[in-house]
C-alpha cells in the first residue's frame, strides 16, 4: 500500500514540474535591417531575436523595440501587428532570411548575424 501511495505521489510531483516549465518558442539570434516605409536606405541595423511559435512571430531588436505579429486569414504570410495594423511576410531573401512589411517600416531579418558575430 505504501508503495502505491509513493508511486502516485511521485507521478503527481513529476507532472507538476513538467507543467510548470515554460514552453519556449523557436528562437534564433539574427540581424535585422529596418527600412522606413517607401525608403531604400536602412534607418537602423543590428542584432535581434526572431521567435516563431504556432505561426505567431516576435522580432525583438537589441534596442528593446519589439514587434508581435499574429497570423490572420487563411493565406500564409498575412499578419496583424501589436497595434492591429496589417503586416505581410514577403519573399526575396531565400534561405538568407525573411522580409516583413509593416505599416510604417520593413524589417529584413537575416539568419547570418555578420558583421555582429561577437
Amino acid at each position: 500500500m505504501k508503495f502505491q501511495t509513493r508511486l502516485i505521489a511521485t507521478i503527481f510531483f513529476v507532472a507538476s514540474i513538467a507543467t510548470a516549465l515554460p514552453v519556449k518558442a523557436d528562437t534564433v539570434n539574427a540581424r535585422c535591417d529596418i527600412y522606413p516605409k517607401g525608403k531604400d536606405r536602412v534607418s537602423s541595423s543590428g542584432l535581434c531575436k526572431f521567435s516563431q511559435r504556432q505561426g505567431f512571430i516576435r522580432i525583438e531588436r537589441k534596442d528593446g523595440v519589439s514587434y508581435e505579429l499574429r497570423p490572420v486569414g487563411k493565406q500564409p504570410g498575412n499578419y496583424l501587428d501589436q497595434n492591429g495594423k496589417r503586416a505581410y511576410r514577403q519573399a526575396g531573401l531565400g534561405k538568407k532570411g525573411q522580409i516583413y512589411r509593416l505599416a510604417k517600416e520593413s524589417i529584413y531579418v537575416y539568419w547570418d548575424t555578420a558583421p555582429y558575430n561577437r
